[in-house]
């Protein structure tokens, strides 16, 4: 129904909006709901809960379960996350704001370091 009223893609969220409800929290928690949304329903979405780790948004992706990830929370603790997430995994290729390109290039140079001596995170 809600690709017929012209939905393209649903963000899964489970709710959370009554003080009575006690979610049962834990890494990418929500991602079952997407995963059936999305494979049952047949139309895509987006999961979300404590996604944290690209490692985390890699496997969501891959095994069909979301078409899209949010991750809400790494970016309130670090407005850089997905700056320095695809540093880690050395995909240099993206822009960032002119006035932070010399903390690109440390940061490039930092993860080129910690990639050759095997103690990137």
């Amino acid at each position: 129904m809600f690709c017929q009223a012209g939905a393209d893609i649903i963000n899964v969220s489970s709710g959370q909006t009554n003080i009575n409800e006690k979610p049962v929290y834990g890494r990418m928690f929500q991602t079952p709901f997407s995963d059936r949304i999305r494979n049952e329903g047949n139309v895509p979405t987006i999961a979300v809960g404590a996604i944290f780790e690209t490692d985390h948004v890699n496997s969501i992706i891959a095994a069909g379960r979301a078409d899209l990830c949010c991750l809400a929370r790494p970016h309130l603790s670090n407005p850089y996350w997905t700056l320095h997430a695809a540093a880690r995994q050395n995909y240099l290729d993206h822009t960032w704001p002119v006035q932070y390109l010399a903390g690109k290039r440390q940061l490039e140079i930092n993860t080129q370091r910690a990639l050759e001596l095997g103690t990137l995170i």
